[in-house]
């Protein structure tokens, strides 16, 4: 029986998370000091080093809290993409600041390869292409659809006017087909 996370704990990460996220907002990361984002969080220092060793660290946490997200929601709606799509663009846009901190201001040029090297991602476009090309091909389509449709998120994210979901799912499937 996997054991359950202590509420403080995941309460302290969450105003550290959150924090960090406000400060972003303002600097690049490269500028935040741990006192700083502590005092932010209301968080002693200490309780900060017991659970990260640093401010890329906790942002690293942040990350794997989306690409957790992308993993299931992947899972969950394998047999229809035009779902995952939309379930995606539903989550980007209901944590719209810390999809556009996280996502389109660069501040972890590496996040996009570290989301699309997810075994989980791969394995759907494997078999959505599997019997119509072979292994060569369905590497450069992975690519092709992958970090277009990332592009794509990219802009719609940054639109103050931005299409439904629904509508921006279904573009990126016809694309993709």
């Amino acid at each position: 029986m996997e054991k359950k996370e202590d509420r403080r704990v995941t309460m302290t990460r969450r105003l550290l998370k959150d924090a960090l996220i406000e400060l972003l907002r303002e600097q690049s990361i490269y500028q935040i000091s741990i006192r700083e984002l502590c005092q932010r969080a209301d968080v002693n220092r200490t309780t900060f080093y017991k659970y990260y060793g640093s401010q890329f660290d906790l942002l690293s946490d942040i990350e794997n809290d989306i690409i957790a997200f992308v993993d299931s929601t992947v899972k969950t709606h394998a047999a229809s993409p035009e779902q995952i799509i939309k379930a995606l663009c539903v989550y980007l846009e209901d944590n719209l600041e810390l999809a556009r901190l996280i996502i389109t201001n660069n501040i972890d040029p590496a996040f996009p390869q570290k989301l699309f090297s997810s075994e989980i991602v791969r394995e759907v476009v494997r078999k959505n292409y599997a019997g119509t090309h072979d292994d060569t091909e369905v590497e450069y389509l992975y690519n092709f659809i992958t970090y277009g449709a990332f592009r794509m998120l990219c802009l719609w994210l940054n639109k103050d006017k931005r299409e439904p979901p629904e509508t921006l799912a279904r573009l990126i499937i016809q694309m993709a087909m």
